[in-house]
């Protein structure tokens, strides 16, 4: 290990030092080592977002205080360093795991960013990385904005992880430079509703645990509402139970870390599912709901695959890991409906909103 550290510089520079250190009477290698001293307190461009990732359990919470529970008061808005870091993770979620979908919805926001972001820079001017967007949007340039609308109204309403990956790289890249936009036009693109529908892609993106889930949970004590829903669609039941705060809780009660069950009860079977498997199967099913042309053949995701009735044989069915579980149609159909609707009003779709920002969710 070398204990000294010989440098060499330019004999002009040198020249100066020489001079400027008689000029202040002190010896040539004080005079560098103050002018070192001072120049790494300093921070360089990129400084503060190599902090941010260097701790990133330390900015999600900095973060959820600010975008999730909406602690703005008294504190400075997001700054451009963060919002790389939200961007980075956010498509950095498309790459973990394998055999996920994401939807328009999923994707709308961050291509509305990505939209407003290259109007801005049409408007004032600006270089536009014209070989970049074409490469990854498949326009001319010859008039950007409605190339761009046109190519998102010809997207597929259910993209492949790794496409809609593809998609989110000129955010996450330097196509867009965050530096040269004012305060107020970033504060009007990147509005906190906007930021909250991408947070939980942000702890996807980081491999977030049910444990670091856990412990910002008890640091922060988010108000997620306890819910029991009971789902059933043949012979078969979903019992979905949020654990959370119930509406006639004192306040200082012992405060429950919110968490998600599912049991699954069949004729002959029961079986318990977490979240990471629960959401996959919400997606799936969500997505069947709204678009069954686009899944018509079904799907075999990472931990969940569906086949709709018709499609191998009469019975629909989906696979939860290893167990494949057979429903009549009418039974599959009403499973569907009942699931993607039931989560998606009410006091439970507020209880899995609060759920994805402490456990992320593509």
């Amino acid at each position: 290990m070398l204990s000294q550290l010989n440098l060499r510089f330019h004999k002009k520079l040198i020249g100066a030092l020489k001079a400027r250190a008689g000029a202040e009477n002190v010896s040539v290698n004080a005079l560098a080592e103050r002018f070192l001293d001072d120049g790494l307190k300093t921070d360089a461009p990129g400084d503060g977002y190599f902090q941010l990732i260097s701790d990133p359990e330390a900015t999600v919470r900095q973060l959820y205080r600010h975008i999730v529970l909406g602690q703005t008061f008294g504190t400075a808005p997001i700054s451009r360093d963060e919002l790389r870091f939200l961007l980075t993770y956010a498509r950095e979620a498309f790459l973990c795991g394998r055999g996920r979908l994401a939807t328009l919805p999923a994707l709308s926001t961050l291509l509305d960013i990505t939209r407003d972001l290259l109007a801005w820079q049409v408007e004032h001017d600006r270089p536009v990385d014209a070989h970049y967007l074409r490469g990854i949007f498949r326009l001319t340039g010859e008039n950007w904005i409605e190339e761009f609308d046109a190519f998102r109204g010809e997207l597929r309403p259910v993209v492949d992880q790794m496409y809609a990956e593809h998609l989110l790289r000129p955010l996450e890249s330097d196509c867009f430079k965050l530096a040269d936009m004012p305060d107020d036009q970033l504060a009007e693109i990147f509005t906190l509703p906007r930021l909250k529908a991408i947070f939980p892609l942000v702890l996807r993106g980081l491999n977030w645990t049910d444990e670091k889930a856990a412990a910002l949970a008890q640091e922060l004590r988010p108000l997620i509402p306890a819910v029991m829903e009971t789902i059933e669609a043949g012979t078969l039941r979903l019992e979905i139970r949020v654990d959370g705060q119930h509406p006639d809780q004192r306040p200082g009660a012992w405060y429950d870390t919110p968490k998600m069950h599912l049991i699954v009860t069949g004729q002959e079977f029961v079986v318990p599912v977490g979240w990471a498997v629960f959401t996959e199967l919400l997606g799936l099913f969500s997505l069947y709901a709204r678009f069954p042309e686009a899944l018509a053949h079904g799907h075999h995701g990472e931990r969940v695959m569906f086949s709709p009735p018709g499609h191998v044989m009469a019975d629909g069915f989906f696979g939860l890991d290893g167990l494949r579980i057979f429903l009549p149609e009418e039974g599959f159909k009403t499973l569907v409906r009942e699931l993607s609707t039931q989560c998606a009003e009410g006091t439970l779709a507020e209880a899995l909103t609060g759920l994805r920002c402490l456990y992320g969710d593509l």
